[in-house]
C-alpha cells in the first residue's frame, strides 16, 4: 500500500516545471497508451491475505467537443482480484478481464483534467483461487466467477510533459463496481502512466497550431 502511494506521488507531482500543455479544441482526436499500476482496494485480512499490486494495460481515446471537453472510451486488460468475507473466513479469487469504460472528460486546467465514466467489465478466461479459508464442502464464490461486471471510474488526469504531437500523462483512477456480492471487496484503484498522441483535428490533420512572434 506504502509503495504505491510513493508511485502516485512521484508521477503525480514529480513533474512540475512544464513547458507547454496540450489545448483542448473541438474536433481534436488524441489517444493515450501504457501501463495501468492497480490493486483492489482491500486492506487485508488478519490471516494475512493481502491484495497484490498489479500492472496491466490501457487505451483511452478522447475527442474533444470544445475547450471545456471531451467524450472519453478506455479499454483495460487486467487480472483482476476479488475478495469475499463470511463468518469471519476469505475466499480470492482473481481472473483476467477486458475492462471498458464511456464516459466525459472535463478540462479544469491546462494541465489537469477530470473523467467520469460508466465501465463494463467482461471476464477472458477461468478463474483462479487465490486463496481460501472454507472447508471444501461449503459453497462460496466471488465475481471473478462471473461474465460481466458494472460500475463506474473516477479519474483525475495530469500532464507531466508535452512537446508536439506526444506528451506524458499520469491519471489517478477509482472504479467503483455495483455488482460487488454481498461483503464483497471488488473495486479497485491506480495509476494510468500513459503516453498521449495527437491524431487530428477537426480537419483530419494533426498540425500543430504556430505560435504567433
Amino acid at each position: 500500500m506504502q509503495n504505491l502511494k510513493w508511485v502516485f506521488f512521484i508521477f503525480f507531482y514529480g513533474f512540475t516545471e512544464l513547458t507547454s500543455a496540450y489545448t483542448p479544441k473541438e474536433g481534436n482526436v488524441t489517444a493515450n497508451l501504457g501501463p495501468f499500476i492497480y490493486k483492489t482496494n482491500f486492506r487485508g485480512s488478519d490471516s494475512g491475505i493481502q491484495s497484490p499490486i498489479k500492472t496491466g494495460i490501457g487505451l483511452l481515446v478522447n475527442g474533444d467537443i470544445n475547450e471545456n471537453g471531451a467524450l472519453e472510451i478506455g479499454i483495460f486488460y487486467l487480472d483482476k482480484y476479488f475478495f469475499r468475507e463470511k463468518d469471519s473466513l476469505y475466499l480470492a479469487e482473481n481472473t483476467d478481464l477486458i475492462h471498458i469504460t464511456m464516459g466525459y472528460r472535463r478540462f479544469l486546467t491546462s494541465k489537469l483534467s477530470s473523467s467520469l465514466t460508466l465501465f463494463s467489465s467482461y471476464s477472458v478466461g477461468d478463474p483462479h483461487i487465490f486463496r481460501t479459508e472454507f472447508p471444501p464442502d461449503q459453497e462460496v464464490d466471488t465475481s471473478a466467477r462471473d461474465i460481466t461486471e458494472y460500475g463506474f471510474d473516477l479519474a483525475v488526469q495530469y500532464e507531466l510533459w508535452e512537446a508536439e504531437r506526444i506528451a506524458v500523462v499520469s491519471d489517478i483512477r477509482y472504479s467503483y463496481s455495483v455488482t460487488n456480492k454481498l461483503n464483497e471487496r471488488g473495486d479497485h484503484y491506480g495509476t494510468f502512466i500513459s503516453l498521449r498522441y495527437f491524431v487530428q483535428d477537426k480537419q483530419g490533420t494533426y498540425k500543430k497550431e504556430e505560435k504567433k512572434p
